[in-house]
């Protein structure tokens, strides 16, 4: 083994320099299909393997580049890389730096369309149950579009025609070019905020589909879906359509359409009103000869039934009441009045006090009344209690009840 060893270092730097040396490898396109796509996210590169049938390569694409794709990369996607091949010194491995990435079989814009398509759906922007209805009958439209297109014409013309009971307020954008994706989500802002409007038209009339691509940007589709008025988009002409009329409330297939769409027609609303009308008056006649017929028999009813009579007769029966209820009442109150008298009677007769006055007297031992002579001893201290006074006295003895011959000999 002769000549100087060289550093891992050394070998991956001159391989490197060998593979940049070849003129063959700086601009090349690689078919393949993409697997472990990831983006970084922090730097924003994008890594992943080209893989057919055989063989796998390494992928880097730089942030600086991946910004320009109009489609997001994803796996298992087919696709045509352009780029150069170089070697990761770290790692030792080649790998190639992406500068572009085509999809195989369908442009990458309408890649990118369909992609959104999917994102948006998937977020509900295009769900039937968040679209708003229409006012049947708005006072103030807001036009959306350029002030010098055929589109303000065509609304314009419709509704002067139909219904002319609205105030339509122009608010001009650009609807092609760089700027006219800002310029259409400054003009939904503004009628999201302004509390005007009742209505948005956003419309534009026909031209190529690169011409019509504005109306397919994310910006404007979520602009229209945040709008609380509610918005009508009429892009092109029929066969036409946008992610901007999947977005909105209601599409309309030409501006014309739209002005239709939007307010009613005011002839028919005329037509309505006159058969409105004539339904009422005729109603109200059939109303009128009804009442005038419950009348008549109202009438009929009185004289047969006259009131001043019927108040005769309910003032004498009236009074026969007055005359009994008076009655009673006075047999009532006598009837209560002998009873409390008798009670009144009844009570004087039971009065203690009376009863004393006639010669009686209670007898209280120790502050309690003497019922019976077995509440008593020889010797006792009693209370005679007379109508007039008291007197305290001693008990000498105790005798017994006289017999009812004694009672009667004392009586005589």
């Amino acid at each position: 083994m002769t000549g100087a060893a060289l550093t891992v270092t050394q070998l991956n730097a001159y391989v490197k320099s060998i593979v940049e040396s070849d003129g063959k490898l700086k601009d090349l396109l690689i078919r393949g299909e993409i697997s472990s796509f990831h983006r970084h996210f922090r730097t924003g590169h994008l890594f992943f393997s080209l893989k057919d049938a055989g063989a796998s390569i390494k992928v880097v694409m730089f942030q600086s580049y991946a910004n320009r794709l109009a489609f997001s990369p994803e796996d298992g996607m087919s696709v045509i890389v352009r780029g150069a091949v170089s070697v990761f010194e770290r790692d030792g491995v080649y790998q190639l730096y992406a500068k572009d990435i085509l999809p195989e079989g369908v442009g990458a814009r309408q890649l990118a369309l369909e992609q959104l398509k999917r994102k948006l759906a998937a977020e509900g922007l295009f769900d039937a149950g968040r679209k708003k209805p229409l006012p049947p009958f708005p006072q103030h439209i807001a036009l959306i579009t350029s002030k010098s297109g055929a589109a303000v014409k065509d609304v314009l013309g419709v509704l002067a025609r139909r219904y002319n009971l609205c105030t339509v307020s122009l608010i001009p954008v650009s609807v092609q070019g760089e700027a006219a994706c800002p310029s259409i989500v400054r003009a939904l802002r503004y009628v999201s905020i302004a509390g005007r409007y009742d209505a948005c038209i956003l419309t534009r009339g026909g031209g190529s589909q690169e011409d019509l691509w504005v109306f397919n940007r994310e910006e404007i589709a979520r602009a229209i879906a945040d709008c609380p008025v509610p918005v009508i988009s009429a892009v092109g002409h029929e066969i036409d359509f946008t992610i901007a009329d999947l977005a909105a409330d209601l599409r309309a297939p030409t501006p014309s359409a739209a002005a239709e769409l939007v307010a009613p027609d005011s002839g028919e609303i005329a037509r309505q009103l006159n058969g409105a009308s004539l339904r009422m008056e005729t109603a109200l006649h059939r109303l009128y000869t009804r009442k005038k017929e419950a009348l008549y028999q109202l009438q009929l009813r009185h004289r047969a039934c006259s009131p001043a009579q019927l108040l005769g007769e309910r003032g004498e029966g009236l009074a026969a009441l007055r005359h009994r209820l008076q009655t009673a009442c006075t047999k009532r109150l006598d009837k209560l009045e002998a009873d409390w008298r008798s009670a009144a009677d009844l009570c004087e007769s039971l009065n203690p006090a009376k009863v004393l006055s006639r010669g009686y007297a209670i007898a209280q031992k120790d502050g309690a009344a003497v019922h019976s002579v077995m509440q008593i001893q020889p010797g006792d201290r009693l209370s005679l209690r007379f109508c007039d006074g008291e007197a305290d006295c001693t008990v000498d003895q105790i005798g017994e009840e006289p017999s009812h011959a004694d009672q009667k000999e004392s009586e005589l």
